[in-house]
């Protein structure tokens, strides 16, 4: 079977715990104390099924390409992928793996500490196979363990078989690749980086300046975030967006939202404007809602749409 996208990355359980103690005690407990919870919220998260899940919420067809645990999480993984009507032709469930697992302490519109656990994902299916990885896009949300190290191998194969990427790299991913980025960017069709990952793979700068330096080998879009709000560059002209002024239960996911909004606009044959558009009004409508699927827009939804500068550099 043809997806319309394949999007790799990992899977998890997010379980959010409320408790107004969390900070009132500054996040310092004796041993032995028990702490009483306001309230327990848990959900399936991680970047390759958040994005998958737009893609599906937009109409397309959709495959998530990663790994669980043999687990009760990585069970609840499979039940959210299959809601969502995503294909599971490419995941594994991993014997003796645990499902990655997010514990997000939360103070309700205060903020949060995120203890995070990664154990599955780090780890390749095991009927991994890329001949068999039929999509006219792939989406490669954050990776790492064994799967960071084949990122080159995906993208190189989807260049060589006319098969758009769409990059948004994790940590792991950019100290592995931040030296050869130049000779990836002409195989690249949509690379995504908030402003922390910018200055990780191109430096501490104005952003105009990396666009001109990488202006010779963008063949695609590169979008990055600012405090400001987004600039995106195709190689000729620079886009720039405003912050999307919108109420926020939960913040988890955001960046998911954006990048494969943006990208379902694209593949819906929108222009970069108008997926902008859509990617930023996705996660107006992800963060308004616990965990990072509940509030994606579907298809024919309508949303307000943040205002956009054009100007060529």
């Amino acid at each position: 079977m043809k997806y319309d996208v394949i999007t790799f990355g990992s899977a998890s359980e997010d379980i959010f715990v409320f408790s107004k103690e969390f900070f009132d005690r500054k996040l310092c407990f004796p041993l032995g104390d028990k702490i009483e919870m306001d309230e327990l919220i848990i959900r399936t998260g991680g970047g390759g099924t958040n994005a998958a899940a737009t893609f599906a919420q937009q109409g397309l067809k959709t495959a998530f390409c990663g790994s669980v645990g043999k687990d009760y999480a990585g069970f609840s993984v499979l039940l959210d992928l299959k809601r969502y009507k995503i294909s599971t032709e490419f995941l594994s469930s991993l014997t003796g793996k645990t499902t990655n697992h997010s514990v997000i302490l939360s103070k309700r519109e205060k903020g949060k500490v995120i203890l995070v656990y990664r154990d599955a994902s780090n780890y390749v299916p095991k009927n991994f196979n890329l001949n068999k990885l039929r999509a006219d896009w792939f989406y490669l949300a954050p990776l790492s363990g064994e799967c960071a190290r084949k990122t080159k191998q995906i993208i190189d194969f989807a260049h060589q078989n006319k098969i758009k990427v769409a990059f948004n790299p994790g940590k792991e991913q950019i100290e592995l690749y931040k030296k050869s980025i130049k000779a990836l960017l002409p195989k690249i069709d949509v690379l995504l980086t908030n402003e922390k990952e910018t200055k990780m793979l191109f430096g501490s700068r104005k952003t105009e300046d990396i666009f001109l330096e990488i202006k010779p080998f963008l063949k695609g879009l590169f979008v990055t975030g600012e405090e400001q709000g987004l600039m995106a560059f195709d190689g000729k002209f620079i886009y720039k967006g405003e912050v999307f002024r919108s109420k926020v239960a939960d913040l988890t996911g955001a960046g998911d939202a954006f990048g494969s909004g943006l990208v379902a606009g694209l593949i819906n044959k929108k222009n970069i404007i108008e997926a902008i558009q859509l990617g930023s009004a996705n996660t107006a409508a992800c963060i308004k809602e616990w965990g990072a699927k509940d509030g994606l827009l579907k298809k024919g939804q309508k949303y307000r749409k943040i205002k956009i500068k054009k100007y060529a550099l």
